[in-house]
């Protein structure tokens, strides 16, 4: 069984998805960020980093978007990932470009306060 840790407002809505798109049984674990829930002691004891996703499986605990859609492909939908290694890397090409580049400024974007306390005009 699949255990997510996840919060509906990032990116591990991903891995939501496809968990539901490849029918996969899973628990869903609500991360209150009101709460500080990603700061709790037991959740930093699961997932060090504070972060979202955080996906339990029987072989351990995998953390990162793009390892937890490689894992979920290679296990319950091997059709996802090309069997052509050239395709197979451009699949990641993408997948790496929307995790890293897309995804990050867009997060950024919204959390301006993070980052800059002094306003401008």
């Amino acid at each position: 069984m699949l255990t997510l840790h996840y919060n509906p407002l990032t990116i591990s809505a991903a891995t939501a998805i496809i968990l539901e798109e490849l029918e996969v049984p899973y628990t869903p674990i609500l991360v209150d960020f009101r709460e500080s829930a990603q700061q709790s002691p037991a959740y930093l004891a699961l997932n060090p980093k504070g972060r979202v996703p955080t996906l339990q499986t029987p072989q351990g605990v995998l953390t990162e978007t793009g390892a937890i859609l490689e894992y979920l492909a290679a296990q319950h939908g091997p059709h996802l990932i090309p069997a052509v290694p050239f395709q197979a890397a451009r699949m990641r090409e993408t997948m790496y470009y929307l995790a890293s580049t897309v995804h990050v400024n867009y997060a950024h974007a919204m959390r301006g306060p993070r980052w800059a306390d002094l306003e401008s005009s």
